[in-house]
């Protein structure tokens, strides 16, 4: 058996082994996300190995790079997303042997930390490796119980805020620490451009930008605030503005819950979601420690919802 780098011409048997491993679950699989993901991320193409025997993938590992920033620094990092072995092949130490060859890829590369958000079966795995449990990300939520009704939503169209995203893209880097940062081309490429969910937003196209998207789950139907940005200090007529469109949004939409990362809602005044105190009932993040002058248990991060979807 063969551990190599994948190429371009590898992307249909990389989605062949993707759907026979994985079946389509909730997130389909296709060649159109893959590009998307992996190619066309303003972070930087994906480092992926593959396990080829007698020439068939039978096993596929990827990193999907990212960047923060912290008091201006930038933070090199990856996430550890998509992972197959062929049914045949399971239990031969493949998911391993691939996990710990790009590790020493992204460490010669100069990445600081991997981290990624598993489930509970996986997780196990990942700490045995060497990941340490970060916990669950912490979630402001507030319940809408009056909503019933379901509405289609009538798309946010993109081009009325592409000045304000290139603002936002351009600004003070300091306005990301311990979040996502803001590179050319990002926002667009995260929410505008995603083959897999579909992204609103709320904005007076000047001085704010409320990225949300609507998820069914098992509590219901979910408005979920993946990220809020704001130019400047909003003016207290702004925030008015911002609460009753929100508010409108989330009736029209028949929400039963809205959700914000209980990180960011604690460093911003703008949004009054109630009375429930923030709770850790999140995602569980998990971290790989990359570099050693790098240490990210040690850092004080302001992850928003945006940055730890999977997708």
């Amino acid at each position: 058996m063969d551990i190599r780098t994948a190429t371009h011409n590898d992307n249909t048997p990389i989605i062949e082994l993707l759907r026979v491993s994985l079946g389509e679950s909730l997130i389909p699989k296709s060649e159109k996300l893959w590009q998307w993901k992996h190619v066309d991320n303003p972070f930087g193409k994906s480092p992926v190995l593959l396990a080829e025997d007698n020439g068939q993938v039978v096993g596929i590992r990827a990193f999907l790079q990212w960047e923060f920033s912290n008091k201006g620094k930038t933070i090199k990092a990856c996430r550890a997303v998509d992972t197959a072995t062929h049914p045949t092949y399971q239990g031969r130490g493949i998911f391993n042997q691939l996990t710990g060859r790009l590790l020493e890829e992204v460490t010669a590369d100069g990445i600081d930390l991997i981290y990624n958000t598993p489930n509970s079966k996986s997780a196990p795995g990942y700490l045995k490796m060497g990941w340490e449990s970060w916990g669950k990300l912490p979630l402001k939520l507030n319940f809408h119980l009056a909503n019933s009704r379901k509405t289609v939503l009538v798309n946010s169209d993109w081009a009325q805020v592409q000045k304000l995203v290139q603002t936002i893209e351009t600004g003070d880097p300091t306005f990301s620490e311990g979040q996502t940062r803001l590179v050319k081309g990002y926002l667009n490429w995260r929410y505008r451009d995603n083959p897999l969910y579909h992204y609103q937003f709320i904005s007076d196209g000047e001085h704010y930008l409320l990225v949300y998207r609507i998820k069914e789950g098992k509590m219901g139907r979910e408005f979920r605030i993946c990220d809020l940005f704001t130019k400047t200090e909003l003016s207290k007529n702004a925030i008015k503005e911002l609460g009753i469109a929100l508010n409108q949004q989330i009736k029209i939409s028949g929400a039963r819950f809205s959700s914000f990362s209980g990180l960011a809602y604690s460093k911003q005044n703008v949004l009054d979601m109630g009375l429930l105190p923030i709770l850790r009932v999140g995602p569980l993040v998990t971290l790989r420690k990359v570099s050693e002058h790098f240490s990210p248990m040690d850092q004080v991060w302001n992850w928003s919802l945006g940055d730890l979807e999977v997708f």
